[in-house]
C-alpha cells in the first residue's frame, strides 16, 4: 500500500514492502526516501554529522591500522594452530624455505602493498563521502547542469532507493562491491592457499557466507548490510593477514 505524506514542500511517499522467500524479513519495511535529507537530497546537517576531516581520521586508524593488525593478528594465530593443532609444521616449513631460498617473498609483499594502497584510496573516498554528506548506495552525486532557468537550483539527482527500484539498486551495488575488490582477493586467496593449503577454505567460506549474507541484507534494507560485510571483511582482510605474514615469514624467519 501507499501512504502519501508531506515532505518538507513537496509531497513524497511512504511505501511499506513486505518481502518474501526464505531469507526476507517477515515484517512489512517501512521505507521514507526524503527521511532525513534536505531540499538538496543529501544527508541533513546536524550536530552529529561528521566533517571530512574527522571522517578522515576515524578511517586512518580503521582502514590503515587496527584492520591490517587484526587481519596479521588472524593469519599468526593461522600459524600456530597449523603447527602445532594440526600437524603442519613439516609441510609449512618445507613451503616456507622454498619461499626464502627463490627471494618469493617479494610477491607476496607487492601484492599486499597493492592491496594496501587500495585502502588509502578507499580513506580519501570515504572521507570526501562525509563532506558531501552522501549516504550509500550511492556512489556519485549528479546535477543539472543549468545556469539560469527553473532548473538551476534542482536538487541532485541520486539512485533510487525505495520500493522494487531501490532493492534493485541495493542488491547490484551489493555486486559491485564484491567485484571492486575481487582481483585483489583472488590474488591474496591464490597465494595464501598456496601457502597454508585446506585451512585457507576456513576464511574463504566465511568470506563467501559474509559476501552472500551482504547482498541479502543489503537489498532488503541500507541498515543491514553491516550483518554479512563484516563477516565477510574478516574473511578477507584474514586472507591478506596471511599474504603479509608469508612475506614476513619469508623475508626474516
Amino acid at each position: 500500500w501507499l501512504k502519501p505524506r508531506e515532505c518538507g514542500s513537496s509531497p513524497c511517499l511512504r511505501i511499506a514492502v513486505s518481502a518474501t522467500g526464505a531469507m526476507a524479513e517477515s515484517a512489512p519495511l517501512i521505507e521514507d526516501e526524503f527521511a532525513q535529507r534536505d531540499d538538496m537530497g543529501l544527508q541533513q546537517l546536524t550536530e552529529k554529522t561528521e566533517t571530512e576531516d574527522q571522517s578522515f581520521a576515524k578511517y586512518l586508524k580503521m582502514l590503515m591500522v587496527a584492520v591490517p593488525l587484526i587481519g596479521l593478528a588472524f593469519a599468526v594465530g593461522t600459524y600456530f594452530a597449523s603447527v602445532y593443532l594440526l600437524g603442519g609444521k613439516t609441510i609449512l616449513e618445507t613451503k616456507f624455505s622454498f619461499i626464502k631460498e627463490y627471494q618469493l617473498s617479494y610477491i607476496f609483499l607487492a601484492v599486499w602493498l597493492v592491496g594496501y594502497t587500495r585502502s588509502a584510496l578507499g580513506l580519501v573516498a570515504n572521507a570526501a563521502r562525509a563532506g558531501a554528506r552522501l549516504d550509500r548506495p550511492d556512489q556519485h552525486v549528479y546535477k543539472i547542469m543549468a545556469c539560469s532557468g527553473p532548473m538551476k537550483d534542482a536538487p541532485y539527482v541520486l539512485m533510487a532507493n525505495t520500493g522494487a527500484v531501490g532493492r534493485f539498486n541495493r542488491a547490484q551495488r551489493a555486486v559491485f562491491n564484491t567485484d571492486e575488490s575481487m582481483p585483489l582477493f583472488l590474488m591474496n586467496t591464490v597465494l595464501a592457499s598456496g601457502v597454508f593449503g585446506p585451512v585457507i577454505l576456513v576464511p574463504l567460506l566465511l568470506y563467501c557466507y559474509g559476501r552472500l549474507t551482504f547482498a541479502v541484507k543489503y537489498k532488503n534494507s541500507l541498515k543491514e548490510r553491516g550483518a554479512g560485510f563484516l563477516p565477510s571483511m574478516i574473511g578477507e582482510k584474514w586472507i591478506e593477514g596471511l599474504t603479509l605474514f608469508s612475506a614476513i615469514k619469508g623475508l626474516f624467519f
